[in-house]
């Protein structure tokens, strides 16, 4: 009987969390800026103007583009490497060559390698629960 291998792919939920964390977090700066510039200079539009671009741009532009960049990503872990499958292709990372594994603001796997490189596993749902799996399949690795 075989056992299923491990696989994860970025959830949607998990992006729409880091978009409307940082709209809120972008929105609160730039009326903060706009707050000081309208101060300093009577300009009192730019308190409205600049979070509304800001938001505009991050909905409109950046995050749409970045969710259909990484929405067809795959990871799945066998017993000796985690294979990364995108459209460009398929690509090995042996568990021999792990270093560490991080969570990141709580929708990042971050998997640092010797050499000093670093893959990113982003939107991930339930990271810490990906990067403990990850860390056991390497010490399960026999010598």
């Amino acid at each position: 009987m075989t056992t299923a291998r491990p696989s994860w792919h970025p959830s949607l939920s998990m992006f729409l969390r880091r978009t409307v964390l940082v709209g809120a977090i972008t929105l609160a700066l730039m009326a903060l800026a706009g707050w000081v510039i309208g101060a300093l200079t009577g300009l009192w539009q730019v308190l409205y103007a600049g979070p509304v671009l800001a938001l505009a741009y991050n909905i409109l532009f950046e995050d749409p583009l970045r969710w259909r960049r990484i929405r067809q990503d795959r990871w799945s872990l066998d017993e000796t490497a985690i294979t990364y499958h995108s459209p460009d292709g398929d690509n090995m990372i042996p568990l021999a060559d792990i270093t560490q594994v991080r969570v990141r603001p709580g929708w990042t796997v971050v998997i640092y390698l010797k050499g000093g490189m670093r893959v990113r596993m982003a939107y991930i749902a339930r990271p810490r629960a990906v990067a403990q799996r990850i860390l056991d399949a390497r010490d399960g690795l026999t010598p």
